[in-house]
């Protein structure tokens, strides 16, 4: 129970992290829908206890989308750095809303890879559709040009039952249809062709499909922009 925790305030809650058990802040993290482990709830009681005042619910919500692996890429990132970053690093220019990479003496190609899964699987045309947009606006935030997408798509068996479906998920075959169909207008409507892509079928992808675009893009050197500000003002 962590209704003691819960502290109204107009109309929002504060929340006192600063005076919860471990297991409070478990189960003020399940039941908010935070998604949070222990050290990242820690982490948030900390820094409200320097600020001496508690969250509210609003800022809790904000915190966890921020922190999602959809948003910052948490689990993914260290197994980038261990395996991929190191790669080619040497004709590597930048690496912000996309990465920018040496292509001949003129130009400079430009990539963006973002995953869509909970979007996708909750609106699946909406989902998919958002996902390539996302990566389009980080290839022209570099100053390029987008030229070619690509989709690696991985869903449920699509001759499941329906009555093995578990409960609260779409059936695989809606999924694909409506992902398939988002891709496709985002880029038709832009012009941009999708080039390469693949499909996977596997029951563990049944409660969580993998909705993966990219983008490709080129930009003449002297014409690429710098995401990052480095100074005020």
């Amino acid at each position: 129970m962590i209704e003691h925790l819960l502290k109204k305030d107009g109309y929002v809650y504060r929340i006192d992290l600063l005076n919860a058990s471990d297991e409070e802040l478990l189960e003020i993290s399940r039941k908010m829908g935070l998604a949070l482990n222990l050290y990242e709830m820690k982490k948030i009681a900390s820094y409200f206890e320097q600020k001496q005042r508690m969250p509210t619910d609003v800022e809790l919500q904000a915190i966890a989308h921020a922190w999602s692996e959809h948003c910052c890429y948490k689990s993914s990132k260290p197994l980038l750095r261990k395996y991929l970053y190191n790669i080619g690093k040497e004709k590597v220019i930048a690496r912000e809303d996309a990465g920018v990479v040496e292509f001949d003496s003129r130009h400079y190609y430009v990539a963006a890879l973002e995953s869509h899964n909970h979007p996708s699987a909750i609106e699946p045309y909406g989902g998919a559709a958002t996902g390539i947009g996302g990566i389009i606006r980080d290839v022209l935030c570099m100053g390029a040009k987008p030229i070619a997408l690509i989709d690696p798509l991985f869903f449920g068996n699509l001759d499941m039952g329906y009555d093995e479906l578990p409960e609260g998920i779409k059936h695989p075959r809606y999924l694909f249809k409506r992902v398939v169909e988002g891709i496709r207008d985002y880029g038709n409507r832009v012009g941009i062709p999708t080039v390469a892509g693949s499909v996977y079928f596997h029951p563990r992808y049944t409660q969580n499909c993998l909705v993966n675009v990219g983008c490709i893009g080129i930009v003449e050197k002297e014409k690429m922009v710098r995401s990052r500000v480095k100074n005020a003002g």
